[in-house]
């Protein structure tokens, strides 16, 4: 173990009598709650400046003097986790320095090591779903560092059931959270070979999920290249035990973090079933396809191996799959030509080794199958998107295509920040399910909304998002189409859905209306502002990006913000936008102001006005965007319209019930030309008529 003697001494100096200024609060103050837990709350001291004391458990960074990569990966941030020394239930948690430039390194945190007792002053917060401790920078705070222990904690035995039984979330197993577990004799599946992450299940089938956060086990790019040799166990791999940090999300799953070569061992593996293909991407009716795939057993030898398929989810057909004679770990099968047009063949492989052993690929045939089309016709936009069985992957995932379709959101409708959302242009053939698909890497080409092109790619997945990326034609066929309408559907359908939902996979890259949903959190994640906010119509939350797009729009992610700052119980006529997925939840992009119809919210909530008034619209001339307050007296159905010169209605934005109030209305008037309009407020049986100027 390192310990810096240079360090320590100067921490003790420099631990100031600031520190004094907060309670010293212990991880169980932060972390717990009732026994009877039905949800996943923010922490009891949520926001508040604490000083809190325990082991670390892991370095921030690798070797401060000779190797600063992070450990455990947090972008440009620092982290570690600390633990009670007597392993105490509700005991862990992860602490984060935000901002690691040369300004705040007088925290310290950089120099800590395992087995230390040290003591934070941080700010309680939460991300996602799991509490952390923002290390206070304002004034800077360095670590103390109390003693040090012979060696860390030992992880705590668990079992998958007392996070998932019956495949349920069990909210009792909050009180593991940030905590260093051990779990035994589980199995492997869904390995993402880009990621290093997987699945693991127990004999009664409930799961959990492993993630990269730790440089030792990841293959992206925070990966401690030199220091590891980590690829993602085969799946069906039996894991002698798995040992990590625990965190929670909204997505139905627990979450371990190994974080130190040693802490995952396996143990017997079944046959590998790699290197999957077909010679075509889709057929034409009586047109067999042949697959093929490397199967290796690294303990064994394979004995048995076969692909199942079906036609339209009709009754299995087994087909051998036949061993190469130069390379006798290559299997291939040819399935038959199928006589139908606009079928769809789905289809599995299976591996059996000499001890019994068994490989199924993809390992969940519930939620995924590899599949194609047959076709009598050139392939749509739908057909590339349809993703039948709940795991959100194209029929034709890695194979190019060619589609047409009209420009529903160009670079400039969704410029969006860094590489975590980027820009993106959707096209989209009509309206309805799969109608819709984002065209990756076209920055710096001139499309605008309402070009029908036509798009030569390949289908791959981002971050569980179709798209068609790697062009290599595009064909402008004609300008300024009319975009298909917005498909209405309710908040609450598509909130509740989790990755893969075949309800709301069909709406991804579509764009979709919300109609009178009022905003129901200005920060859907909680306190850890990401400008989303969660809005609802009266079946339920759903959330919405409004950083990603180019509106004015904001949550306040960033003070300061010009532009409309939403409120807290503000109601839209309706929200138009594209539904994106990232970060677990399908979420709702609006584009321009235009998307945003009838944002009214409340003045003098709860005071009952003496008269029904309309006021002058402000600024006035504006250009594109206005505000209008007015008052009505009585409780009912109220309507605000738009009327030019000739006395033709050009748009609604309030048609609503509201009960007595004064209100402020936004309108904007992007898809309006320049001149002079008249704005209507009616309820009841009184209306009032005012004039505005547009000026462009």
């Amino acid at each position: 173990m390192k310990f810096h003697f240079i360090a320590l001494f100067v921490l003790i100096l420099t631990f100031s009598a600031f520190s004094q200024e907060y309670p010293l609060v212990t991880i169980q103050d932060i972390q717990k709650h009732p026994d009877s837990l039905t949800a996943d709350p923010p922490s009891l001291i949520n926001g508040d400046t604490v000083r809190v004391r325990g082991v670390v458990m892991v370095s921030p960074v690798v070797n401060p003097s000779l190797d600063r990569r992070p450990i455990a990966w947090a972008g440009a941030r620092w982290v570690t986790y600390i633990q009670t020394e007597d392993g105490q239930l509700w005991g862990g948690v992860n602490i984060v320095q935000q901002d690691t430039t040369a300004a705040n390194q007088g925290t310290f945190f950089d120099l800590i090591d395992t087995a230390q007792v040290v003591e934070f002053t941080a700010v309680v917060t939460e991300f996602s779903t799991t509490t952390q401790l923002n290390i206070l920078l304002n004034p800077i705070s360095p670590v103390q560092v109390i003693s040090s222990l012979p060696k860390r904690p030992d992880p705590i035995e668990v079992t998958i059931s007392e996070f998932r039984n019956n495949n349920t979330y069990q909210y009792t197993g909050e009180k593991y959270e940030g905590m260093y577990v051990v779990i035994r004799n589980v199995i492997t599946s869904n390995r993402n070979n880009s990621t290093g992450v997987f699945t693991f299940t127990d004999a009664e089938g409930n799961t959990m999920r492993m993630t990269d956060q730790s440089g030792y086990f990841t293959k992206r790019g925070h990966r401690l290249t030199g220091l590891t040799d980590y690829d993602a166990p085969l799946d069906g791999t039996v894991l002698e035990y798995i040992r990590g940090f625990v965190q929670s999300r909204n997505d139905g799953y627990y979450y371990i973090v190994p974080m130190y070569p040693g802490d995952m061992q396996t143990g017997a593996t079944p046959p590998s079933i790699t290197n999957l293909s077909r010679t075509n991407g889709w057929v034409e009716p009586n047109t067999p396809n042949t697959i093929s795939s490397r199967i290796v057993d690294l303990d064994g030898t394979v004995i048995d191996a076969k692909v199942f398929y079906r036609i339209n989810k009709g009754s299995y057909i087994e087909v051998p799959l036949v061993r190469g004679v130069a390379d006798t770990n290559s299997f291939s099968a040819t399935i038959p030509g199928v006589n139908l047009d606009s079928a769809i063949v789905d289809y599995f492989y299976y591996a059996r080794d000499n001890e019994g052993r068994v490989s199924i690929n993809p390992i969940d045939t519930a939620r995924n199958r590899y599949a194609y089309p047959v076709l009598n016709r050139p392939l749509t936009i739908q057909d590339v998107q349809y993703s039948p069985f709940g795991s959100g992957f194209s029929n034709v995932n890695g194979y190019r295509v060619t589609v047409s379709g009209v420009v529903t959101a160009d670079t400039s409708d969704i410029p969006g920040f860094g590489s975590s959302a980027p820009q993106r242009v959707y096209i989209q053939n009509g309206t309805g399910p799969w109608s819709g698909i984002w065209i990756s890497g076209l920055q710096t080409l001139p499309l605008l909304r309402g070009d029908h092109v036509t798009v030569s790619g390949k289908v791959s997945e981002n971050f569980n998002v179709t798209r068609l990326d790697s062009l290599t034609s595009l064909i402008i066929n004609s300008t300024n189409n009319p975009l298909p309408d917005p498909v209405d559907l309710t908040t609450g359908s598509i909130g509740a859905s989790a990755d893969g939902s075949l309800f709301a996979e069909s709406y991804e890259s579509v764009l979709i209306r919300y109609n009178n949903p009022i905003i129901t959190a200005l920060s859907a994640d909680g306190t850890a502002n990401f400008g989303e906010i969660n809005i609802d119509d009266g079946t339920g939350n759903t959330r919405v990006e409004l950083q990603d797009g180019n509106n004015s729009y904001n949550n306040n992610w960033e003070p300061g913000l010009p532009g409309t700052q939403v409120e807290l119980g503000a109601v839209f006529q309706s929200l138009t936008g594209v539904l994106y997925f990232s970060f677990s939840n399908y979420k709702l992009v609006p584009r321009k102001d235009s998307d945003f119809v009838g944002y009214t919210t409340s003045i003098h909530e709860g005071v009952s006005p003496h008269q029904f008034e309309l006021s002058q619209n402000y600024p006035n001339p504006f250009n594109p965007a206005t505000s209008i307050n007015y008052s009505i007296k009585e409780a009912g159905n109220v309507k605000m319209e738009i009327y030019n010169l000739l006395g033709e209605k050009v748009k609604t934005i309030v048609d609503q019930y509201q009960e007595a109030g004064t209100f402020k209305v936004i309108f904007d008037a992007s898809e309006l030309n320049s001149g002079v309009y008249f704005y209507k407020l009616t309820s009841g049986s009184q209306n009032i008529i005012k004039k505005m100027m547009l000026v462009k």
